[in-house]
Protein backbone atom coordinates (compact mmCIF):
# COMPACT_ATOMS: atom_id res chain seq x y z
CA UNK A 1 0.00 0.00 0.00
CA UNK A 2 3.17 2.53 0.93
CA UNK A 3 4.54 1.51 -2.21
CA UNK A 4 1.63 1.79 -4.28
CA UNK A 5 1.06 5.65 -2.97
CA UNK A 6 3.99 6.77 -3.20
CA UNK A 7 3.89 5.54 -7.17
CA UNK A 8 0.67 7.63 -7.47
CA UNK A 9 2.58 10.86 -5.88
CA UNK A 10 5.69 10.19 -8.18
CA UNK A 11 3.17 9.53 -11.24
CA UNK A 12 1.79 12.93 -10.43
CA UNK A 13 4.62 14.89 -10.15
CA UNK A 14 6.06 13.84 -13.37
CA UNK A 15 2.51 13.79 -14.90
CA UNK A 16 2.34 17.83 -13.27
CA UNK A 17 6.00 18.48 -14.92
CA UNK A 18 5.34 17.62 -18.45
CA UNK A 19 2.08 19.88 -17.88
CA UNK A 20 4.94 22.82 -16.62
CA UNK A 21 6.71 22.22 -19.63
CA UNK A 22 3.71 22.17 -22.48
CA UNK A 23 2.74 25.42 -20.45
CA UNK A 24 5.83 27.19 -20.91
CA UNK A 25 6.63 26.25 -24.40
CA UNK A 26 3.46 27.28 -25.17
CA UNK A 27 2.74 30.23 -23.97
CA UNK A 28 6.45 31.24 -24.35
CA UNK A 29 6.19 30.67 -28.08
CA UNK A 30 3.09 32.82 -28.52
CA UNK A 31 4.96 35.47 -26.38
CA UNK A 32 7.87 35.42 -28.29
CA UNK A 33 6.20 35.34 -31.68
CA UNK A 34 4.20 38.15 -30.79
CA UNK A 35 6.68 40.46 -28.93
CA UNK A 36 8.89 39.91 -32.27
CA UNK A 37 6.29 40.68 -34.51
CA UNK A 38 5.35 44.00 -32.78
CA UNK A 39 8.94 44.80 -32.55
CA UNK A 40 9.24 44.21 -36.01
CA UNK A 41 6.28 46.02 -37.33
CA UNK A 42 6.32 49.11 -34.54
CA UNK A 43 2.64 48.76 -34.08
CA UNK A 44 0.55 46.28 -32.29
CA UNK A 45 -3.02 44.98 -33.27
CA UNK A 46 -5.60 44.46 -30.44
CA UNK A 47 -5.48 40.81 -30.37
CA UNK A 48 -1.58 40.60 -30.12
CA UNK A 49 -1.81 42.95 -27.59
CA UNK A 50 -4.18 41.05 -25.98
CA UNK A 51 -2.31 37.86 -26.34
CA UNK A 52 0.90 39.70 -25.05
CA UNK A 53 -0.68 40.30 -21.61
CA UNK A 54 -2.00 37.04 -21.41
CA UNK A 55 1.13 35.57 -21.68
CA UNK A 56 3.19 38.20 -19.85
CA UNK A 57 1.29 37.15 -16.93
CA UNK A 58 0.78 33.74 -17.52
CA UNK A 59 4.55 32.96 -17.75
CA UNK A 60 5.34 34.33 -14.03
CA UNK A 61 2.79 32.72 -12.77
CA UNK A 62 3.76 29.30 -13.87
CA UNK A 63 7.36 29.79 -12.75
CA UNK A 64 5.89 31.26 -9.33
CA UNK A 65 4.25 27.83 -9.38
CA UNK A 66 6.92 26.18 -9.91
CA UNK A 67 9.09 28.12 -7.59
CA UNK A 68 6.27 27.39 -4.67
CA UNK A 69 7.01 23.50 -5.17
CA UNK A 70 10.97 23.53 -5.15
CA UNK A 71 10.68 25.89 -1.75
CA UNK A 72 8.49 23.08 -0.44
CA UNK A 73 11.36 21.00 -0.18
CA UNK A 74 13.79 23.58 1.33
CA UNK A 75 11.70 25.95 3.56
CA UNK A 76 9.22 26.73 5.62
CA UNK A 77 5.26 26.95 4.51
CA UNK A 78 5.52 31.58 5.81
CA UNK A 79 8.40 31.69 2.89
CA UNK A 80 6.00 29.40 0.90
CA UNK A 81 3.18 31.22 1.38
CA UNK A 82 4.54 34.58 0.95
CA UNK A 83 4.71 33.71 -3.26
CA UNK A 84 1.27 33.29 -3.25
CA UNK A 85 0.12 36.60 -3.15
CA UNK A 86 1.70 37.11 -6.47
CA UNK A 87 0.71 33.92 -8.01
CA UNK A 88 -3.41 34.51 -7.14
CA UNK A 89 -2.65 38.38 -8.66
CA UNK A 90 -1.17 36.84 -11.77
CA UNK A 91 -3.86 33.67 -12.18
CA UNK A 92 -6.66 36.57 -11.84
CA UNK A 93 -4.74 38.83 -14.46
CA UNK A 94 -4.80 35.69 -16.71
CA UNK A 95 -8.40 35.27 -16.77
CA UNK A 96 -9.17 38.67 -17.56
CA UNK A 97 -7.21 38.71 -20.49
CA UNK A 98 -8.84 35.46 -21.57
CA UNK A 99 -12.51 37.45 -20.94
CA UNK A 100 -10.87 39.86 -23.01
CA UNK A 101 -10.31 37.98 -25.69
CA UNK A 102 -13.28 36.09 -25.91
CA UNK A 103 -15.69 39.52 -25.93
CA UNK A 104 -12.48 40.82 -28.65
CA UNK A 105 -13.96 38.36 -31.33
CA UNK A 106 -17.12 38.17 -29.93
CA UNK A 107 -17.62 42.08 -30.78
CA UNK A 108 -16.34 41.60 -33.77
CA UNK A 109 -17.90 38.81 -35.01
CA UNK A 110 -21.19 39.07 -34.21
CA UNK A 111 -24.20 40.72 -36.02
CA UNK A 112 -26.98 42.92 -34.31
CA UNK A 113 -28.43 46.11 -34.68
CA UNK A 114 -28.18 46.59 -31.15
CA UNK A 115 -26.63 50.64 -30.83
CA UNK A 116 -24.39 49.62 -27.44
CA UNK A 117 -22.68 46.36 -29.57
CA UNK A 118 -22.06 48.93 -32.72
CA UNK A 119 -20.75 51.84 -30.75
CA UNK A 120 -18.30 48.85 -28.68
CA UNK A 121 -17.36 47.39 -32.45
CA UNK A 122 -16.56 50.89 -33.32
CA UNK A 123 -14.24 51.50 -30.41
CA UNK A 124 -13.20 48.60 -29.00
CA UNK A 125 -9.99 48.95 -30.82
CA UNK A 126 -9.25 51.89 -28.50
CA UNK A 127 -10.76 50.51 -25.64
CA UNK A 128 -9.26 47.63 -25.16
CA UNK A 129 -6.14 49.07 -23.05
CA UNK A 130 -7.96 51.14 -20.95
CA UNK A 131 -10.52 48.05 -20.46
CA UNK A 132 -7.46 45.68 -19.22
CA UNK A 133 -5.83 48.34 -17.19
CA UNK A 134 -9.34 48.80 -15.48
CA UNK A 135 -9.64 45.18 -14.97
CA UNK A 136 -5.90 44.90 -13.30
CA UNK A 137 -6.93 47.87 -11.08
CA UNK A 138 -9.93 46.30 -9.81
CA UNK A 139 -8.16 42.86 -9.08
CA UNK A 140 -5.09 44.83 -7.26
CA UNK A 141 -7.54 46.39 -4.76
CA UNK A 142 -10.12 43.66 -4.65
CA UNK A 143 -7.10 41.40 -3.04
CA UNK A 144 -5.78 44.34 -0.80
CA UNK A 145 -8.27 42.70 1.37
CA UNK A 146 -7.12 38.85 1.23
CA UNK A 147 -3.60 40.03 1.68
CA UNK A 148 -4.57 41.90 5.41
CA UNK A 149 -6.39 38.76 6.28
CA UNK A 150 -3.56 36.57 5.15
CA UNK A 151 -0.71 38.53 7.48
CA UNK A 152 -3.25 38.47 10.55
CA UNK A 153 -3.63 34.76 10.48
CA UNK A 154 -0.31 33.76 9.65
CA UNK A 155 1.45 35.72 12.12
CA UNK A 156 1.14 35.33 16.35
CA UNK A 157 -0.06 38.69 17.74
CA UNK A 158 2.79 38.45 20.17
CA UNK A 159 5.41 36.36 21.02
CA UNK A 160 3.78 34.34 23.66
CA UNK A 161 1.36 33.33 20.49
CA UNK A 162 2.79 29.77 19.67
CA UNK A 163 3.28 30.42 15.87
CA UNK A 164 1.00 28.59 12.87
CA UNK A 165 1.97 24.96 11.92
CA UNK A 166 2.15 23.89 8.54
CA UNK A 167 -1.56 22.62 8.24
CA UNK A 168 -2.80 26.03 10.40
CA UNK A 169 -0.55 28.50 7.56
CA UNK A 170 -2.37 26.36 4.32
CA UNK A 171 -5.78 26.45 5.98
CA UNK A 172 -5.11 30.53 6.27
CA UNK A 173 -4.36 30.71 2.87
CA UNK A 174 -7.31 29.47 1.37
CA UNK A 175 -9.44 31.32 4.33
CA UNK A 176 -7.55 34.17 2.72
CA UNK A 177 -7.46 33.88 -1.23
CA UNK A 178 -10.03 31.53 -2.14
CA UNK A 179 -12.98 33.74 -1.64
CA UNK A 180 -11.18 35.73 -3.91
CA UNK A 181 -10.16 33.61 -6.86
CA UNK A 182 -12.96 31.76 -6.78
CA UNK A 183 -14.85 35.48 -7.33
CA UNK A 184 -13.06 36.24 -10.26
CA UNK A 185 -13.24 32.68 -12.22
CA UNK A 186 -17.26 32.81 -11.80
CA UNK A 187 -17.04 36.62 -12.95
CA UNK A 188 -14.62 35.54 -15.82
CA UNK A 189 -16.46 32.40 -16.51
CA UNK A 190 -19.61 33.92 -16.83
CA UNK A 191 -18.48 36.61 -18.75
CA UNK A 192 -17.41 33.64 -21.33
CA UNK A 193 -20.42 32.35 -21.54
CA UNK A 194 -22.26 35.31 -22.02
CA UNK A 195 -19.64 35.81 -24.91
CA UNK A 196 -20.79 32.67 -26.29
CA UNK A 197 -24.43 32.60 -25.91
CA UNK A 198 -24.25 35.66 -28.04
CA UNK A 199 -21.92 34.21 -31.21
CA UNK A 200 -24.23 31.45 -30.77
CA UNK A 201 -27.94 33.37 -30.88
CA UNK A 202 -25.79 35.53 -34.20
CA UNK A 203 -24.84 32.14 -35.48
CA UNK A 204 -28.39 31.15 -35.32
CA UNK A 205 -30.31 34.31 -36.65
CA UNK A 206 -28.04 34.32 -39.62
CA UNK A 207 -28.21 30.86 -40.37
CA UNK A 208 -32.09 31.51 -40.23
CA UNK A 209 -32.02 34.62 -42.44
CA UNK A 210 -30.09 32.10 -44.78
CA UNK A 211 -32.80 29.32 -44.76
CA UNK A 212 -35.45 31.91 -45.83
CA UNK A 213 -33.52 32.90 -49.00
CA UNK A 214 -33.11 29.06 -49.57
CA UNK A 215 -29.35 29.87 -49.97
CA UNK A 216 -26.85 27.24 -48.71
CA UNK A 217 -25.99 27.82 -44.71
CA UNK A 218 -22.18 27.23 -45.28
CA UNK A 219 -21.19 30.80 -46.80
CA UNK A 220 -18.52 32.52 -45.69
CA UNK A 221 -19.43 34.14 -42.95
CA UNK A 222 -21.38 30.55 -41.20
CA UNK A 223 -17.13 29.34 -41.11
CA UNK A 224 -16.32 32.95 -39.45
CA UNK A 225 -18.65 31.89 -36.68
CA UNK A 226 -17.76 28.18 -36.26
CA UNK A 227 -14.16 29.19 -36.74
CA UNK A 228 -14.33 31.72 -34.00
CA UNK A 229 -16.91 29.56 -31.31
CA UNK A 230 -15.19 26.67 -31.52
CA UNK A 231 -12.10 27.52 -29.79
CA UNK A 232 -14.96 30.01 -27.37
CA UNK A 233 -16.17 26.17 -26.49
CA UNK A 234 -13.11 24.29 -25.75
CA UNK A 235 -12.18 27.40 -23.55
CA UNK A 236 -15.50 26.73 -21.36
CA UNK A 237 -14.91 23.38 -20.88
CA UNK A 238 -10.92 24.36 -19.55
CA UNK A 239 -13.06 26.86 -17.11
CA UNK A 240 -15.09 24.04 -16.09
CA UNK A 241 -12.30 21.96 -14.84
CA UNK A 242 -10.35 24.94 -13.74
CA UNK A 243 -13.44 25.84 -11.22
CA UNK A 244 -13.97 22.62 -10.47
CA UNK A 245 -10.40 21.70 -9.53
CA UNK A 246 -10.39 25.45 -7.60
CA UNK A 247 -13.08 24.05 -5.04
CA UNK A 248 -11.27 20.78 -4.95
CA UNK A 249 -8.34 22.31 -3.67
CA UNK A 250 -9.55 24.05 -0.85
CA UNK A 251 -9.22 23.72 2.37
CA UNK A 252 -12.94 23.01 3.17
CA UNK A 253 -12.35 19.60 1.90
CA UNK A 254 -9.23 18.50 3.50
CA UNK A 255 -7.54 16.58 0.89
CA UNK A 256 -4.97 13.92 1.19
CA UNK A 257 -1.67 14.32 -0.48
CA UNK A 258 -2.27 12.54 -3.79
CA UNK A 259 -5.65 13.81 -3.98
CA UNK A 260 -4.62 17.48 -3.84
CA UNK A 261 -1.99 16.61 -6.47
CA UNK A 262 -4.94 15.48 -8.62
CA UNK A 263 -6.64 18.79 -8.12
CA UNK A 264 -3.17 20.50 -8.93
CA UNK A 265 -2.96 18.60 -12.26
CA UNK A 266 -6.65 19.62 -13.12
CA UNK A 267 -5.75 23.11 -12.37
CA UNK A 268 -2.32 23.01 -14.82
CA UNK A 269 -4.77 21.62 -17.49
CA UNK A 270 -6.05 25.46 -18.38
CA UNK A 271 -2.50 27.03 -18.89
CA UNK A 272 -1.17 24.22 -20.64
CA UNK A 273 -4.57 23.46 -23.29
CA UNK A 274 -5.30 26.98 -24.00
CA UNK A 275 -2.12 28.15 -25.25
CA UNK A 276 -2.04 25.48 -27.76
CA UNK A 277 -5.87 25.94 -28.71
CA UNK A 278 -4.82 29.36 -29.70
CA UNK A 279 -1.71 28.85 -31.47
CA UNK A 280 -4.13 26.38 -33.93
CA UNK A 281 -6.68 28.69 -34.46
CA UNK A 282 -4.71 31.73 -35.38
CA UNK A 283 -3.29 31.64 -38.59
CA UNK A 284 0.04 33.71 -37.96
CA UNK A 285 1.33 31.45 -35.16
CA UNK A 286 -0.32 28.74 -36.46
CA UNK A 287 1.93 29.78 -39.71
CA UNK A 288 4.56 29.77 -37.53
CA UNK A 289 4.24 27.21 -35.56
CA UNK A 290 4.13 24.62 -38.94
CA UNK A 291 7.54 26.29 -40.35
CA UNK A 292 9.32 25.63 -36.89
CA UNK A 293 8.08 22.27 -37.07
CA UNK A 294 9.35 21.71 -40.17
CA UNK A 295 12.96 23.02 -38.97
CA UNK A 296 12.78 26.43 -41.49
CA UNK A 297 13.37 29.06 -38.45
CA UNK A 298 14.44 31.57 -40.54
CA UNK A 299 11.64 31.52 -43.09
CA UNK A 300 9.39 31.57 -40.04
CA UNK A 301 10.58 35.05 -39.15
CA UNK A 302 11.84 36.47 -42.24
CA UNK A 303 8.63 35.67 -44.30
CA UNK A 304 6.25 38.13 -43.71
CA UNK A 305 3.76 36.32 -41.41
CA UNK A 306 0.58 38.31 -42.40
CA UNK A 307 0.72 35.80 -45.57
CA UNK A 308 -0.60 33.00 -43.09
CA UNK A 309 -3.74 35.80 -43.27
CA UNK A 310 -4.22 36.40 -46.57
CA UNK A 311 -6.72 33.89 -47.46
CA UNK A 312 -8.78 34.72 -44.39
CA UNK A 313 -8.78 38.87 -44.80
CA UNK A 314 -9.61 38.19 -48.15
CA UNK A 315 -12.78 36.96 -47.62
CA UNK A 316 -13.80 39.04 -44.35
CA UNK A 317 -13.05 41.90 -46.28
CA UNK A 318 -16.02 41.31 -48.32
CA UNK A 319 -17.73 41.48 -44.80
CA UNK A 320 -18.25 44.47 -43.81
CA UNK A 321 -18.34 44.87 -39.49
CA UNK A 322 -16.92 41.43 -38.63
CA UNK A 323 -13.21 41.72 -39.82
CA UNK A 324 -10.62 39.49 -37.35
CA UNK A 325 -7.82 40.63 -36.17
Amino acid sequence: LLNSSIFIIFASLTILGILWIVSLSGNGFIFTVTVRQWLKKRKMPPCEFLLICLNASRLPTLLNTMAIYFMHLFYSSGRRMMLLIPWVFLNIASLWCVSWLSIFYCVKVINFSNSLLLWLKLRLNLLLPKLVGISMVISMVSSLSSIFTFHQCNEPCNQTVTPPTKHEAENCMWISFFPLKITFAFINFSVNIAATLLLLISLWRHVRNLRKKGTSVQDLNTQIYLKVMRPLLITLLLYLLYIASLITMSGFLNLQRKQALTAEIMITIFPAMHPRIIIWTNPKLKNVALCLRKGSQETCFLTPVLQAQAPLKGGLERVPGRMLP
